[in-house]
C-alpha cells in the first residue's frame, strides 16, 4: 500500500455507532391553517389551561373537553392544551367520528377518527409511560360521557405534575363502569356508528360540524355560558 494511500486512509474521519434519536410523536400543526370559525380552542379558563368547544349554534356556550396537566418530556400544560386543541380543531373539518386508542412510533396515543379517513385514527395526544391509553382517554374525555349521561360537566385534570391522577382520579375511576355502558352510547349508530371500543363523539358536535347535536341540545346540557372576564 502507498504511503499516499495510508495518509488518505488515516486522515478520513471514523464513524462512531450511535443510537438513532428518538421519533418526533408530537408533530405540529402549526403549519396547517386552521378555518376561521375555530371551534377548539385553548382558553385560560379560571386559571386552568382548558380545551373547549364552542358551538356554532350556541356561540354564548363553552364546553370545556379537557384540562391537560403536564405530563413530562418538556410539554407544558399549556403546550399540552393548545397541541391538543389544534389537532381537534384541525381534524374536525374532516368530521369527527370517535376517540380511540392507538399507537405510533412505539407509544401509546390517543386519536380520533374522522368521515373522511375512517380507516386512520390521527394523533390527539401521547400517552406518557406506564400510563394505561385507554383509562387516560376516558379520564380525559370523561366530561363527555357525563354530558351524554345528562350530567354537569366536570374540569378533569389530564394529569398532576408528577404525572398520576389527580385527587378526583378515584372518584373519575369508579364512574367509567357506568359510563361505558350508557345507553345512548350504542344509540347514535349511522354512516359512522361508535366502534364500541371509543367515544363517540357525534352527539357532542354541533350539526354544523357534522354531529347530531343531542348532548348540546338537551336542556341539562353541561355548556357553561361565557363570561369573557374570564378568558384572560
Amino acid at each position: 500500500m502507498s504511503t499516499g494511500l495510508i495518509s488518505v486512509l488515516s486522515a478520513a474521519p471514523s464513524f462512531a455507532q450511535t443510537n438513532p434519536p428518538l421519533p418526533d410523536v408530537e408533530p405540529s400543526t402549526s403549519g396547517t391553517p386552521l378555518p376561521g370559525d375555530t371551534r377548539f380552542e385553548c382558553q385560560l379558563y379560571e386559571g386552568t389551561f382548558t380545551v373547549v368547544y364552542r358551538p356554532e349554534s350556541q356561540p354564548e356556550k363553552v364546553y370545556p373537553w379537557a384540562t391537560p396537566g403536564q405530563m413530562g418530556g418538556g410539554w407544558t400544560a399549556e403546550r399540552r392544551c393548545y397541541a391538543i386543541s389544534d389537532r381537534l380543531e384541525s381534524y374536525r373539518p374532516e368530521g369527527l367520528v370517535e376517540l380511540q386508542v392507538g399507537t405510533e412510533n412505539g407509544y401509546n396515543t390517543v386519536c380520533a377518527t374522522t368521515e373522511q379517513s375512517p380507516g386512520l385514527c390521527k394523533i390527539v395526544f401521547t400517552v406518557p409511560p406506564g400510563q394505561n391509553p385507554t383509562v387516560t382517554r376516558d379520564l380525559v374525555f370523561e366530561n363527555l360521557a357525563l354530558a351524554d349521561a345528562g350530567n354537569n360537566t366536570t374540569v378533569v385534570n389530564t394529569f398532576t405534575s408528577s404525572g398520576s391522577y389527580g385527587s378526583s382520579g378515584s372518584d373519575l375511576l369508579g364512574q367509567i363502569g357506568e359510563v361505558l355502558n350508557l345507553p345512548t352510547r350504542n344509540s347514535h349508530r349511522a354512516s359512522s356508528a361508535p366502534t364500541g371500543n371509543g367515544i363517540y363523539l357525534k352527539p357532542f358536535l354541533d350539526t354544523a360540524d357534522g354531529g347530531t347535536g343531542t348532548a348540546l341540545r338537551s336542556t341539562t346540557a353541561p355548556g357553561r355560558t361565557l363570561n369573557p372576564d374570564r378568558f384572560r
